[in-house]
């Protein structure tokens, strides 16, 4: 009868550290070999990386030398900002392909590679870095710097990147600031332009409305009082010169029947029979001749007349009869004064007297009656009716001139009120216009100002006063390569190998899933005996290499290996990109 069998549960594997211990000894000598191999072929191909040197310039960004109160820049953008586009104009195409054309860079690249792809390839060793400043965290300064396989060459490129930012910023500050300055000058004109056609619009305005304009309203009301006033002035005048009109046809009427009379008298007179000759012997009782009226008094009655017909002293008439008077009383004067100066007439002898009456006794015998000369009443009536109808004249004259300025006064009145009723219509269309001459007038200022501050700023840029790029610290030749760094690849691809042999080993285990030791059963499992470690009796390798043959064992090695190699191989080919 057979013996039963005791099956005791198996534990999974588990990963204790005596496991990974045992699994490690048991493929040392893979481990070891694939470690070694890695090394080798990670020291090799890191000796063959081409040295690569960088060379760093350092640019100050030197503030603006005026203060900003005194001249405000037109360059408003931050230095982050003016970098990248900086950046983006010094490593385009054709400034790169300049800077490889002048140094001879990239000969060896040249006959692999196309033009883009070597450009690129110099962009991509060109790297700008910002220095931050003390203060608001705004860059004082940056770095340009360039790796590349010659010391010398390297500087040389830095330094020329240096002076081609210098001089793009200063290009482009100036180019900023004249575009500026050119645009508000067009503006300005433009502004100008528009104000010069407002302001003729006004002018025009108030040629065509003369008169009618709000400024003007209190002179419009005084112009109406006035002519109102002078309305009044001339009716009353009207009137009385057509009373003064009636008062001189009245007395011409009485001049004139007085004449008749006069003349109806001296008529009577002439026509009665002469006296008898003798001694004339004048009646007592008959009137005396008339005195014939001097130029004086004629002109007298005429400014009596005047003044009786309402003429002011400071009427141009009354003062015209006055300088008439006065000349006439002096030349009467100097006549009398003459006549008193002439010696007087010699009296008639006695004889010579009856001669002279007895051949005039015989002459008004003979002579036929004739109508005696008019006597001096007859003519100062005479003189008195002219002077009368004179101003009957003159008076109805100065009624239908007086007449004529009525209806002028009417007019100007009907006139003026029209002006006085436009001027509300006319305020507000000249408040629109006013408005908009203000607006173009503020709009022209501040084109003017900021024109004179982009001038002002256009000047600083060119003289450089403005903030600038400058070298605070040139490239120099360096010393040493930047990269790569060989002891570093060396230790990274050995501890790749040792960490891939380690793997190797940890994964054929995993795939044999055999028990390493005692540890990795459970705890109430009974251990009956131990095994000791059995030498195969003809030397042959035991663990990894256990029944395998030696084509087998290159096949995994060369697996392992070839990747290896090719992925240092490619990151050599990058590195030296």
């Amino acid at each position: 009868m057979a013996t039963p069998t005791l099956k005791l549960p198996l534990a999974p594997v588990q990963f204790t550290p005596l496991s990974i211990i045992r699994m490690i000894w048991l493929h040392r000598l893979a481990i070891l070999l694939i470690w070694l191999v890695c090394s080798a072929v990670t020291a090799i191909i890191v000796r063959t990386l081409p040295a690569e040197y960088k060379a760093e310039v350092s640019i100050l960004v030197d503030p603006q030398k005026i203060p900003n109160t005194v001249v405000q820049s037109m360059v408003t953008t931050n230095v982050q900002d003016r970098l990248a586009t900086i950046s983006q104009q010094i490593l385009s195409t054709a400034q790169l392909q300049k800077v490889i054309d002048d140094f001879g860079l990239y000969k060896r690249e040249k006959k692999d590679m196309i033009a883009e792809e070597i450009v690129q390839l110099m962009r991509s060793k060109i790297k700008v870095s910002l220095d931050r400043g003390w203060t608001n965290n705004t860059p004082g300064a940056f770095r340009i710097a360039f790796t590349g396989e010659d010391p010398a060459v390297v500087a040389q490129v830095a330094n020329r990147l240096g002076n081609l930012f210098i001089e793009e910023n200063m290009r482009t500050r100036e180019t900023q600031v004249e575009g500026t300055s050119e645009f508000l000058e067009t503006q300005l004109q433009d502004a100008k332009k528009r104000l010069d056609e407002a302001e003729t619009q006004i002018s025009a305005y108030k040629l065509k409305h003369n008169g009618e304009l709000p400024e003007q309203m209190n002179v419009i009301a005084a112009n109406l009082n006035r002519l109102q006033s002078e309305l009044v002035g001339n009716r009353d005048a009207i009137a009385r010169a057509e009373q003064s009109k009636k008062v001189l046809e009245d007395t011409l009427g009485l001049a004139e029947t007085n004449l008749q009379e006069l003349i109806d008298r001296d008529t009577a007179a002439a026509a009665a029979p002469p006296p008898a000759a003798g001694p004339v012997v004048r009646n007592p009782e008959a009137p005396a001749p008339a005195r014939v009226l001097k130029d004086s008094e004629k002109l007298e009655l005429q400014l009596e007349d005047a003044r009786a017909r309402g003429y002011g002293e400071a009427h141009p008439e009354v003062k015209r009869l006055k300088r008439e008077i006065a000349t006439a009383k002096a030349r009467e004067e100097k006549e009398a004064a003459a006549a008193a100066a002439a010696p007087p007439p010699s009296p008639p002898q006695p004889k010579q007297a009856d001669a002279a009456e007895k051949a005039a006794a015989a002459a008004a015998a003979v002579a036929p009656p004739k109508i005696l000369k008019e006597r001096g009443e007859v003519v100062q009536a005479r003189e008195r009716i002219k002077v009368i109808k004179d101003n009957i004249e003159q008076n109805e004259k100065d009624v239908a001139a007086r007449t004529i300025e009525q209806e002028r006064l009417s007019k100007a009145i009907t006139s003026e009120q029209a002006k006085l009723t436009n001027v509300p219509v006319r305020e507000q269309e000249m408040a629109q216009i006013i408005r908009d001459h203000a607006s173009l007038s503020a709009e022209y200022q501040s084109m003017l100002a900021k024109s004179t501050q982009a001038k002002i700023s256009t000047d600083m840029e060119l003289r450089q006063k403005s903030e600038r790029f400058a070298i605070n610290d040139p490239a120099h030749v360096p010393g040493k390569p930047d990269s790569p760094d060989r002891p570093l690849l060396n230790a990274v691809g050995s501890l790749i190998g040792l960490g891939l042999g380690f793997l190797i080993a940890i994964a054929q285990e995993l795939h044999k899933n055999r028990l390493l030791g005692a540890w990795e059963l459970p705890d109430e499992a009974p251990v009956l005996i131990h095994v000791p470690r059995i030498q195969p009796v003809d030397g042959g390798v035991v663990g990894l290499w256990a029944g395998w043959t030696w084509s087998r064992r290159f096949a995994v090695v060369s697996a392992v290996i070839i990747p290896i190699v090719a992925a240092l191989l490619a990151a050599r080919f990058y590195l030296g990109r």
